[in-house]
């Protein structure tokens, strides 16, 4: 699939997106997990990277199933609404949009995001193209921006859902509210660890953030941003 899901890729540097990829290459799987795979430690220019691949389409049309990504494997120093970070969930990671920070107030209505008593505005975009994926019908695709967001980010609604409606509350001290971008068809903040969801999660779970996709299938390698 061809579309971009990034409208404001990055040009980063021909020699640095390539070393990267190279790197993606080198680094094997050897883990499965419910939302990535595993790759071993890699070491560039003395900070720790990461390979992975995406099995899942939680995060369409960000990520799509198959694409290659390299992640910082550190903490974010300073945490920031619409950062795609790497998280830890009972011994499995996932990977997921940071939405809201502690202290925020978090709800659904009818599948529109408030925060703090707003409206997050997001805006049309028109189809968003299924075939081949898992999804049970027609996707509309969305810009969505969070507040603070240095550029704003897409997602998918596919119709009604159970994780359309969410009750207002606050995001706890020293916990983060995550989504995923195909906002109908993911286990996330919205849902509790019974349900299969990640619920509202310390940051002490936060294990990376992704960086870039250096691989696509039917586009080859790229350079995709995806945190700044």
């Amino acid at each position: 699939m061809s579309d971009d899901p990034n409208p404001h890729r990055r040009r980063w540097p021909r020699w640095y997106w390539l070393v990267l990829s190279l790197v993606g290459l080198l680094l094997g799987t050897s883990a499965i997990t419910a939302a990535l795979v595993l790759g071993p430690l890699g070491k560039i220019v003395g900070v720790a990277y990461r390979g992975y691949y995406i099995p899942s389409e939680a995060m369409m049309p960000t990520l799509l199933r198959n694409d290659r990504i390299i992640a910082h494997m550190s903490s974010p120093v300073e945490l920031r609404r619409g950062m795609i970070i790497l998280i830890d969930v009972g011994g499995r990671d996932y990977i997921k949009r940071l939405a809201a920070l502690p202290g925020d107030r978090v709800g659904f209505v009818g599948g529109d995001f408030y925060l703090n008593g707003r409206l997050v505005p997001r805006r049309a975009l028109g189809q968003f193209p299924t075939e081949g994926t898992d999804l049970p019908g027609p996707a509309r695709r969305f810009s969505e921006s969070f507040p603070g967001e240095t550029r704003s980010h897409e997602i998918l609604d596919t119709g009604l859902s159970i994780g359309d409606d969410y009750a207002s509350r606050t995001v706890p001290a020293g916990h983060v509210f995550v989504l995923g971008d195909n906002r109908d068809h993911s286990a996330d903040s919205r849902f509790s660890l019974e349900e299969m969801g990640v619920e509202m999660l310390p940051i002490s779970r936060i294990r990376g953030v992704a960086r870039f996709i250096y691989w696509r299938q039917g586009d080859g390698f790229g350079n995709w941003a995806l945190s700044d």
